[in-house]
């Protein structure tokens, strides 16, 4: 059968500092946090076709045809745009689930940029925001990529200036945490006022030039019902990181190194924990943005 086909480069995120300031009126939590893209990717693949189903296939079997970020990005660009289409869809899953670094929503992100150009229906920016923040909260930041300042509940993103890639070891421990479970413990119940945008990014941005924190306030509460992420973060700094923490909700940590060289000695120190290890590097915007399309022509099924 032949059809037109796209394949894109979905990658992943990791947090440098995460506050959170309360639960707002909509049942979200107003947070402050500094998105950073890395080269880290799921491979998406969408093909027009004929028939009248929607067809999906991924190598991670949880995901259901029913019910996934991606499904759910096709639907609502559908809605949004008026546009139909049958389409089959593979998913390529490298990023780890339930770790904090946003596979699904970068999922959705991909899923509705490969539809704007598969499709050519020339969405603007501000389109895809709309849809994107209707899908989940992170699902903007991976509109923008490289480096950026998330606010709201995560999905109004500012983007900030990038620094130059550096090498990154994720750690990714076996036991996945659950997103609503990590806020449940917060117990946060209303909006306060702190972490304001004017104290939070001198603060962060000071700490992500200078210091060796990546103040992640999930941290106070997940080390203590998972103490072990603590003992992988003090790892994760004495074996060279300039910086380490947890990404997001966790259960991934995040350590940046000035050299390849540091990051290998941090591989052998963490060697024997029961944990995934992930070398990968931060992106600039450019390059994200150059790389997400790997291709777009007319494919044989």
């Amino acid at each position: 059968m032949k059809s037109v086909l796209i394949k894109l480069r979905s990658y992943a995120k990791v947090n440098l500092g995460l506050h959170i300031l309360g639960k707002r009126t909509d049942g979200y939590h107003e947070i402050r946090t500094v998105f950073q893209a890395i080269d880290l990717h799921d491979t998406l693949e969408i093909w027009i076709i004929d028939g009248c189903d929607l067809e999906f296939e991924s190598n991670v079997s949880e995901l259901s045809k029913r019910d996934n970020l991606v499904i759910r990005a096709i639907q609502a660009v559908s809605r949004y745009t008026g546009v139909k289409a049958n389409f089959a869809v593979r998913l390529e899953k490298s990023i780890p689930m339930g770790a904090g670094l946003g596979g699904g929503s970068s999922n959705a992100a991909a899923t509705v940029m490969g539809l704007d150009q598969l499709l050519n229906l020339r969405m603007s920016k501000q389109d895809w925001f709309k849809i994107g923040s209707q899908l989940g909260a992170d699902v903007p930041f991976f509109f923008v990529g490289g480096r950026a300042l998330g606010l709201g509940r995560g999905s109004e993103v500012y983007p900030l200036q990038d620094t130059v890639p550096c090498y990154t070891l994720i750690v990714v421990p076996s036991r996945p945490m659950p997103t609503a479970e990590a806020f449940r413990r917060l117990r946060l119940t209303s909006l306060v006022n702190k972490s304001k945008i004017p104290v939070f990014c001198p603060a962060i941005l000071e700490s992500l030039e200078s210091g060796d924190k990546l103040e992640n306030q999930f941290e106070s509460v997940i080390f203590q019902w998972q103490p072990e992420l603590k003992h992988l973060k003090e790892k994760l700094l004495k074996s060279g990181a300039k910086r380490a923490g947890l990404t997001g909700s966790g259960s991934a940590l995040v350590g940046l190194f000035p050299s390849k060289r540091a990051l290998s000695r941090a591989q052998r120190a963490l060697e024997g924990e029961d944990v995934r290890l992930i070398v990968t590097r931060t992106m600039t915007r450019e390059q994200y943005k150059n790389s997400l399309v790997e291709c777009l022509h007319q494919a044989t099924r």
